[in-house]
């Protein structure tokens, strides 16, 4: 890949200090840790998810989108562990990779980065069109137009990505313990590399971020506004009869009808959460180190902070590429996962508050209870009234008996 690079000669050698490679003075431990952390998290879920999409009975065009995400989300994340891991374990700012890869890596870097935006995009894309135009004909690409179109992408994305393989130069240098290299690019690079990421930014990435918005963006208006059915006064209908022989069997139609709506509804909601969440974490989590790689670009910015969130912001683009394979090809796992903990820390979080009565009161139990145990604690001139107690009863084994007027006492008749 650099071949038609040029090339700094081994005789050209310079001898610097190791102060002058010495230049990251942040906490390298915490960085290096979770940055290896997601990251095997990250290559494991990806592996996963590939052999789970092979496996499982997907349209053609999802599976190739889910499989090109995956392989886009694993070479992001072993070019960027690669480079940063090799960088935080060692107190000297160097290169170890050899020639190729100081070439090779900024390529494959963007890259990854183009591929699985574009995978996104078109994800999203075919969930829009399975939501808006649910009706019509099902939108189903054979298998070869699927390879076809995605070996295409690939390609165009690789020859967005060569140019920083001519930005970059694989530096010899000399240092008291011995020879070193380094790769970096030069000042005039650095202003070519400032107009790349401008132009691809305004030609490519604000393009597809704008369209991957707008595609979930729609998908949550339309669930939002459809979480309820439009059949709700259909079965409210068998309950207005008099014929006392269909009432039962009105009663369990509308309460089958009431599950029903509300199995309806709940699945409409998760579905209007799922959006939120898909757009939250590409919000969070590749925005924030998008818009930083672009400050560092524009204005060139040194420092122990700068360092710091160039660390930060990479750990959450490769915790993006850790959450896709629970979001896209795992995502009912997840999301029973989930609601398995959320009860749970529920029921420690409120383990002083119970719905006992509720239950006991909806299964008609307490009232019974309750009303005789009012019947108790009433004053006792209330007690004296026959009338009061039936009502407070509700139900007698008796019916009451009518009241005799001819034996009222003489202070009763006034």
């Amino acid at each position: 890949m650099g071949a038609g690079i040029t090339r700094i000669d081994e005789s050209e050698r310079s001898n610097v200090s190791e102060e002058f490679l010495a230049v990251i003075q942040v906490n390298r431990d915490i960085h290096y840790w979770y940055i290896l952390i997601i990251s095997v998290i990250a290559v494991i879920g990806n592996l996963l998810a590939i052999r789970s999409v092979l496996i499982r009975k997907y349209k053609y065009l999802q599976k190739t989108c889910m499989i090109s995400l995956a392989v886009s989300d694993l070479l992001s994340v072993i070019v960027f562990a690669m480079n940063y891991l090799d960088l935080l374990g060692k107190a000297l700012m160097t290169w170890s990779y050899g020639e190729f890869l100081c070439h090779a890596i900024p390529v494959l870097q963007v890259l990854g980065n183009l591929a699985s935006s574009i995978a996104l995009v078109i994800i999203a894309l075919d969930r829009y069109h399975s939501v808006i135009h649910a009706l019509s004909r099902k939108w189903d690409p054979s298998l070869w137009k699927c390879l076809v179109s995605t070996l295409t992408l690939w390609t165009i994305c690789t020859g967005i990505s060569y140019p920083m393989a001519t930005f970059y130069f694989h530096v010899p240098l000399r240092i008291p313990s011995g020879n070193v290299y380094l790769c970096t690019g030069s000042t005039v690079t650095r202003s070519g590399i400032k107009v790349y990421y401008i132009i691809i930014n305004i030609l490519f990435f604000f393009p597809v971020i704008s369209m991957f918005f707008w595609f979930y963006f729609k998908i949550a208006v339309m669930v939002w506004r459809h979480r309820k059915p439009l059949s709700t006064r259909l079965s409210t209908r068998p309950i207005e009869t008099d014929n006392n022989s269909f009432s039962d069997n009105s009663s369990r139609y509308v309460k089958n009808g009431c599950k029903k709506r509300n199995v309806q509804v709940e699945r409409k909601l998760r579905t209007f959460k799922v959006v939120i969440v898909l757009i939250l974490a590409f919000i969070g989590c590749r925005m924030p180190h998008w818009l930083f790689w672009m400050y560092k670009i524009l204005y060139r910015s040194r420092g122990n902070i700068i360092w710091t969130l160039t660390f930060a912001f990479t750990g959450l683009n490769l915790l993006n590429c850790a959450l896709n394979p629970f979001l896209y090809t795992y995502l009912n796992q997840t999301l029973q996962a989930w609601k398995k903990i959320s009860d749970f820390v529920c029921k420690i979080c409120c383990c002083c508050f119970t719905n006992a009565e509720f239950e006991e009161f909806e299964k008609g139990k307490p009232v019974v209870e309750e009303v005789m145990g009012g019947i108790q604690s009433l004053p006792r001139h209330k007690l004296l009234t026959p009338i009061t107690v039936e009502r407070l009863k509700g139900f007698s084994e008796f019916p009451p008996q009518a009241y005799n007027f001819n034996n009222r006492t003489s202070t009763e008749r006034y």
